[in-house]
Parts: C-alpha cells; sequence; structure tokens
C-alpha cells in the first residue's frame, strides 16, 4: 500500500508519540528554539530573511545566496540546511527554480534558465531528487491541496488576441529512498509550482505555444528509514515566517529587474513589428504577463507555509508568536526556548529542569 495513504490523523499521533517517547524530555513533549535564515550580502546590512523554530540541539547553516549562478531567479537563491545533533536527520530549504519550453524552436528567454518540459509538480520533483540525491527511488507521491489552496490567486486564465494567457498552480510532496554512506534513508520533498502558458496562433500560421515554471523554495527532510516522521516534520514547516523589512526589499528588487527585462522585450517588439506588427504585440504582451509575477516570487515562502497557531508572548517581538497548530500548549521557557506538547500535566521546571510560563492563544 503506498505510504501517504498511511497518513491518517491516527497515524500521526502515534507518529508523535513514538518521536517523543524516544527523547529525553516527557512524552508528547517538543523543545524548540528560535533559528533565522540569514540574507548575509544581498544588502547594505545583512538581514533576516526569515525565521523558525528548530528542535534544541539542531544546527544549521548557509542562508540565501547571491551571485551570477543565480540569473534565472534574479540574482539570488536560497541554500540553507539544518541538522540533528547526530547528523542524520535534515531539514532543506529547497531552491525556486524555473525553467521554459516552446513548440516553435527558439531558445530560452530568461538568461540561465533551463529548458525543460515539466507540466507537473510531480515530474519536477522527480527529476530534482535526482539531483538532490543521485540514485533515489520514489516511493510514493501525493497532492498537496493544503498549499495548491494557499496559491489559488495565481489561477487565471487572460484571453489575447489570437490566444491566451493561462496561469495555474500545483503542489506536490514526494516519498523517496536513498543510500548514504551505506545507510538506507527516506526522504521527502515538497515543492509548489506555478505553471504559465501562452498560446497564439495567427491565420496562417501554426499554433505557437511558450510553457514556463515556477518551484517556490520548496521544503526537503531527510532520516534515517524507520526515522522519518512527517508530522514532526511538518510542525516545524509550519514555523516558518518571512521578515516582512526583507520581503519588501527582495520586492522592490525584483520589480526593478521586471522593469527592465519588459523594457528589453519592448525593444525586441519594436524589431519584430517591422515584418509583423500583430505578432510583435502578442509577442510584448506575452513577455508583460509573463513579468508581473516577478515582484511577488519573495513573497511566496511565506505565504504557503502557512498552519500555525498565534499565542500571546510580551517577551516576543509584537507581543505575539506563532507555533504550530499541531500541539494543544506551548511554553516559552526562560531560557528563551519554546515548548509544544500534548501533555496536560507538563510542567517545565519539573520535567526539564527550567522555569517557564504557559503561553495563552491569541483571541
Amino acid at each position: 500500500m503506498p505510504y501517504f495513504k498511511n497518513f491518517t490523523a491516527a497515524a500521526l499521533l502515534l507518529a508523535v508519540a513514538q518521536i517523543a517517547a524516544s527523547a529525553d524530555p516527557p512524552r508528547q513533549v517538543l523543545r524548540f528554539e528560535k533559528a533565522m535564515i540569514v540574507d548575509a550580502t544581498g544588502f547594505e546590512a545583512p538581514m533576516a530573511a526569515s525565521t523558525l523554530f528548530l528542535p534544541a540541539g539542531w544546527k544549521s547553516q548557509g542562508g540565501v545566496q547571491w551571485g551570477n549562478q543565480f540569473a534565472c531567479t534574479n540574482g539570488y537563491n536560497y541554500d540553507w540546511k539544518a541538522q540533528s545533533p547526530d547528523g542524520t536527520e535534515t531539514i532543506t530549504v529547497l531552491p525556486q527554480t524555473r525553467w521554459e519550453s516552446n513548440n516553435y524552436g527558439a531558445g530560452v528567454s530568461t538568461p540561465g534558465c533551463q529548458a525543460a518540459t515539466f507540466t507537473t509538480s510531480r515530474q519536477y520533483l522527480e527529476a530534482f531528487v535526482q539531483r538532490w540525491h543521485p540514485g533515489a527511488r520514489p516511493l510514493d507521491f501525493r497532492q498537496r491541496e493544503d498549499l495548491m489552496k494557499l496559491a489559488a490567486q495565481y489561477n487565471k486564465n487572460t484571453p489575447m488576441p489570437l490566444g491566451f494567457a493561462k496561469t495555474w498552480v500545483d503542489a506536490g510532496e514526494l516519498l523517496f529512498s536513498f543510500n548514504e554512506g551505506g545507510r538506507d534513508m527516506r526522504g521527502s520533498a515538497t515543492a509548489t509550482v506555478m505553471f504559465s502558458l501562452t498560446r497564439t496562433q495567427a491565420p496562417g500560421m501554426q499554433q505557437m505555444d511558450a510553457l514556463s515554471g515556477f518551484a517556490f523554495p520548496g521544503y526537503g527532510v531527510t532520516a534515517p528509514n524507520g526515522k522519518l516522521n512527517l508530522t514532526f516534520f511538518e510542525a516545524i514547516r509550519k514555523t516558518i515566517q518571512q521578515n516582512p523589512q526583507w520581503s519588501q526589499r527582495i520586492a522592490n528588487h525584483n520589480g526593478a529587474i521586471a522593469r527592465v527585462a519588459l523594457e528589453e522585450g519592448r525593444k525586441r517588439a519594436a524589431i519584430i513589428a517591422n515584418s509583423n506588427a500583430e505578432i510583435a504585440k502578442i509577442r510584448d504582451d506575452a513577455w508583460k504577463s509573463s513579468q508581473e509575477s516577478a515582484d511577488r516570487r519573495a513573497r511566496e515562502f511565506g505565504e504557503l507555509i502557512r498552519g500555525v497557531e498565534t499565542y500571546n508572548d510580551t517577551n516576543a517581538a509584537g507581543g505575539t508568536v506563532q507555533l504550530s497548530n499541531l500541539y494543544n500548549n506551548a511554553w516559552r521557557l526562560n531560557d528563551g526556548s519554546y515548548v509544544l506538547t500534548n501533555d496536560a500535566s507538563f510542567q517545565p521546571y519539573r520535567d526539564l529542569g527550567v522555569e517557564g510560563q504557559q503561553l495563552e492563544i491569541t483571541k
């Protein structure tokens, strides 16, 4: 039976209990510490791009990277990973990716982008996992309807002269196996992909299709076979929050690039107009349509990972903190860490040796 078929509510609760039972703290207790994904070189001073809560003792490395190798994604991308103290479990922010294809023999229009024909999130993830862990074997796949719903605003169909421009979103999660140093491993990769199709057909000419795909920053986890607990990793994923100041700076950056690209597209369209004015206008409109989403890309990381509970916390910035909604009780400890638990009898000093205060849900 496929793995995700067993991903029921009862199975999730059992998995959480098994993880808690194997750790030092009491059953059904997970202790978290705040971590940052840093953009160290993108602007005049280092900035936190995002924050999240990692299990106590986990270490992270990397952040937002900039360079000419990321020309396809406006000069930056994500290269961040965290791992457990023994190094056997990892969490990775999967990089954003863009690709293009067409049926009329034109090359890739965006510098640095790859030519590919992926039309589903599953096709993209299967190819990505092979690059991430060569030799990996897909085990199961499920659509992530929750992520697709959160990005539903990108599902559009716009009529155009002699054709249309259409965008739609597909999200999925791929479970896979691989070998690492002789050890049997399991992994999960999740991605939300926005596809854009421009179709035109002038009288007496063939139908012209231009398709592009953009995979927003995704979420990947790995663990030894038998230790991959998707509930545990999903709880961590849901704590990721984007820094609004960084988001605005990135939006301004993407908008400036989009304006330059649009101007270049208009210049090319003017040259084409000398031979066929109508087709030049169609191509210009198609370019403009494809660029309208560029200044939104950086915001997607935060928008696609909701599903948290907001708690009152006078010690946190803004007086509130957002934590996973998979647990009934939240505590802030005096050492600055947080605890999530379904154990109603949990007492921080008795169980962990640290004083703390139970948090109330924000009304």
